[in-house]
């Protein structure tokens, strides 16, 4: 039985360029999709990592993504009430209630949310990010300062949306850093 291995043994090595015989064999393997992926040196993110976990965690904003957004405009406008001259549709709802159930309010609210929507979908695609908040950043209403007073009421909306369990310290500063960015490249569309 002895002689039987080697000689299967035997059969399968390949001989080397240099007569000596090998047992290593060269396999094909596929390219995997899990590689490990770069980020794009315009992007505030030090590892794919960060984009991976802002992707996840907008996947449970995205099941609320109504109420979320409607949300965020609610606190934004009860912190900065001043703001509700920029948007002339929506500037003379003013109890919480109407804001709710009100579609151009709505409308509105989803129209800021899908800037950073786009965004979270082009992170691999950054000139398609960068487009995204030139064009649909002021169409949304986005100013310089709404943009810069809006941050606060954002991320507190983010953090009750997802709780305290998903909301980590590690989500929170990469949601910063993704708003970070949005805020930049906006004021930079906006300078030029």
């Amino acid at each position: 039985m002895g002689g039987l291995k080697s000689k299967v043994k035997r059969s399968r090595s390949k001989e080397r360029k240099d007569g000596k015989k090998s047992n290593k064999r060269n396999v094909d393997l596929p390219v995997s999709s899990s590689a490990k992926k770069t980020v794009d040196p315009r992007l505030p993110f030090s590892n794919y990592r960060q984009i991976f976990n802002i992707r996840n965690q907008w996947k449970a904003i995205l099941r609320k993504w109504e109420d979320t957004a409607k949300e965020n405009l609610i606190r934004f406008f009860q912190t900065f009430p001043n703001h509700r001259e920029a948007f002339p549709k929506i500037k003379g709802i003013t109890a919480e209630e109407e804001m709710r159930s009100n579609q151009d309010f709505e409308d509105t609210a989803l129209d800021i949310f899908s800037v950073f929507d786009k965004v979270i979908e082009y992170l691999e695609d950054v000139d398609s990010a960068i487009q995204t908040i030139a064009s649909s950043g002021p169409s949304a209403g986005l100013t310089e300062q709404i943009i810069q007073d809006m941050r606060g009421p954002f991320m507190e909306t983010l953090k009750t949306t997802l709780g305290s369990d998903r909301f980590t310290e590690a989500t929170e500063e990469n949601f910063k850093l993704l708003y970070d960015f949005v805020q930049s490249e906006l004021l930079k569309s906006l300078h030029s």
